[in-house]
């Protein structure tokens, strides 16, 4: 009898032990226990006009070519567009993707060479592989949500002209909720599955509740493999260090993720876990101190109640860095929230792209209008 009760009561300790930390970050990743944001008002920032729903950033460092996959925020809330539960299959979209010419402060409309008009081109995630072999040659791969399947597409494009070329489609049964991708070479990739399941009502018990089924996913094209490789809750963006050797995740229950890359057989090892707070979506990296900036969500449960409405009201929102820590004690990485906004600058920002040689942050969102271009890392 005391045996059988003392087994209850050890079991009753964990649960309420796994529980306690579970509602905690639940609780502090949708943003009740958040103090008021207020608006940005420091005066390196200011909004970019001329494009909207530029979801994803990536910078060439070298050029200072920013590719931005961009689309229209109307389509976004109307028409097909998985991410926020928009399903109107009766509206085609073709987005245009951008370059934003960060010395000259440009924007560049790309045009779809070889892409057939009759398929939709939704985008979301973005990554940027450069040829080893040519300068001047990038290949760009793009999440595709297409109302017969999500997919991702790869085009060629050569430095300093306006065109994409449509290379190749990729489809799988493993590309379920495509959300972000980071290429490490021509032929493979790695991308995230933001949720298991595909259906609204099933997407938000992830949200709620401890599962880690969603996914990260390797594809390669060079030996015809597509294989899960690592698992976790509702994972965001995803991006690499300068030798694609680390790879990053974000996720939307608050944790950014480490992993280790084993190139020879593109399995993936934990390294580091580190929960942040926040809702946080897209990441990029420092390539010259590795320091990781993130874009955060400040209040979750706002932009899941108002995320698709065709009019948002103020959504807070932010950037943080995670760096090594210097400052002393067990801690092994430092987090600081580097920007905020109350909505009344930006809403909904889902990157903030990083490049140190010309000291600028870039901002992206999946529902503004414009970009934010700040002349600071430390805006």
């Amino acid at each position: 009898m005391f045996r059988s009760i003392t087994i209850l009561v050890l079991i009753f300790a964990i649960i309420t032990a796994l529980s306690y930390n579970w509602l905690y970050e639940f609780y502090t990743v949708f943003g009740y226990n958040r103090p008021h944001i207020k608006p940005y008002e420091n005066g390196k920032c200011r909004k970019i006009e001329g494009v909207e729903a530029c979801e994803d950033i990536h910078i060439h460092h070298r050029t200072g070519y920013a590719f931005m996959a961009c689309g229209k925020e109307i389509e976004r809330i109307r028409g097909y567009w998985p991410p926020i539960g928009t399903y109107n299959s009766s509206i085609q979209s073709i987005d245009t993707p951008y370059i934003y010419d960060i010395n000259n402060d440009k924007l560049i409309p790309l045009v779809l060479k070889n892409f057939p008009p009759e398929e939709d081109f939704a985008t979301h995630g973005l990554g940027i592989y450069e040829d080893p072999e040519n300068e001047n040659k990038l290949y760009l791969f793009f999440v595709n949500h297409k109302r017969s399947g999500s997919c991702f597409e790869i085009f060629e494009h050569t430095l300093h002209t306006n065109e994409l070329i449509h290379l190749e489609t990729i489809q799988h049964e493993l590309i379920n909720t495509p959300n972000d991708v980071v290429p490490v070479s021509r032929h493979e990739f790695y991308f995230t599955n933001d949720h298991y399941f595909s259906k609204p009502i099933y997407k938000l018990l992830e949200y709620i509740f401890p599962l880690p089924w969603a996914s990260v996913v390797f594809h390669s094209s060079i030996t015809n493999e597509t294989k899960i490789v690592a698992e976790m809750r509702t994972p965001n963006g995803i991006t690499a260090n300068f030798d694609h050797s680390l790879l990053y995740v974000a996720t939307t229950s608050g944790h950014v993720l480490i992993y280790e890359r084993n190139k020879n057989n593109n399995e993936l090892k934990l390294k580091d876990k580190m929960f942040t707070g926040y809702a946080t979506d897209n990441l990029s990296v420092d390539e010259e101190t590795g320091e990781i900036y993130g874009a955060i969500f400040q209040d979750l449960y706002q932009i899941m109640i108002y995320g698709n409405d065709l009019e948002l009201p103020l959504m807070p929102t932010g950037i943080f860095k995670i760096s090594n820590n210097t400052k002393g004690g067990d801690e092994k990485y430092s987090l600081e929230t580097i920007f905020e906004d109350d909505g009344s600058l930006y809403k909904l920002t889902t990157i903030a792209a990083v490049d140190r040689k010309r000291n600028t942050l870039l901002l992206g969102s999946f529902r503004s209008k414009g970009i934010v271009r700040c002349d600071s890392l430390e805006p």
